[in-house]
C-alpha cells in the first residue's frame, strides 16, 4: 500500500514519517465577526491534497487519522471549569452519497468527560455546494440551519475547513436566537493563511 501523504510503500495509510510530521500541528486562532474565535489545527496548505480526498470513500481513513492526531488531543489544549458540561456539535453532519459525514467523524473525538458530543442537532437547510464558491456566493446563499433537539449546554461548533467563516457565524447566529451560548468553533484546517 503507499502512503496517502508521500506516497511511499507502507503498511498502513500512512508510513511513519509522515504520521510524525503530521503529528507537529500548527495549532492557530482565527477571529471572526464580534470576537468569535475559531481554533484550527493545521494550515489549509498543509494537508490540502489530504482534504481533497473527503468525498471518496477512502477519505474516511485518511480524515479519521487526522482526527486521531488532532482532534484527540484538544482535551490537552484546553482547560475547562471544574465540573462545566459542554456539547460538541458537528456542522450539518448528514451523510452524504452513503459515505459519511466530516464533521461528525471529527466531533466524535473531542467527546471526554466535560464534552458530550450530540450529533444531528444543527442541519442546513439549503443543500447547495460550497466549496470552491466565492465569499459573495456565499453570503447570497444561506444555509439557512435548523436547530432540531433541545441543546441545554454551552456549545463548541465543529467543522472541518473555515474559509469565510460565514457558515459558523451563521450556525453562532441561529444558536443565539435559541438562548444558547457558543464559547467558540474548532476545525481541522484554516484556508486563510
Amino acid at each position: 500500500m503507499k502512503c496517502y501523504n508521500c506516497g511511499s510503500f507502507c503498511l498502513l495509510g500512512f508510513c511513519e514519517h509522515c504520521l510524525e510530521e503530521l503529528s507537529e500541528l500548527s495549532l492557530g486562532v482565527r477571529k471572526l465577526d464580534e470576537d468569535f474565535k475559531v481554533y484550527y489545527f493545521y494550515k489549509y496548505s498543509e494537508i490540502k491534497h489530504l482534504l481533497h480526498s473527503k468525498h471518496k470513500f477512502y477519505g474516511y481513513f485518511i480524515l479519521n487519522t487526522l482526527a486521531k492526531l488532532s482532534f484527540a488531543k484538544f482535551k490537552d489544549f484546553f482547560n475547562f471549569q471544574s465540573g462545566e458540561k459542554i456539547t460538541a456539535i458537528p456542522l450539518d453532519d448528514r451523510v452524504e452519497n452513503s459515505l459519511y459525514s466530516h464533521s461528525a467523524l471529527l466531533a466524535r473525538y473531542v467527546k471526554s468527560k466535560n464534552i458530550n458530543v450530540q450529533f444531528h442537532t444543527l442541519h442546513a437547510q439549503n443543500t447547495l455546494k460550497y466549496s470552491g464558491k466565492s465569499l459573495s456566493f456565499r453570503q447570497k446563499n444561506k444555509r439557512n440551519y435548523k436547530l432540531l433537539k433541545p441543546i441545554n449546554s454551552s456549545v463548541i461548533l465543529i467543522d472541518d475547513i473555515i474559509t469565510s467563516g460565514s457558515s459558523l457565524l451563521e450556525a453562532k447566529k441561529v444558536l443565539q436566537n435559541h438562548k444558547i451560548r457558543v464559547l467558540f468553533a474548532l476545525v481541522l484546517a484554516n484556508a486563510k493563511e
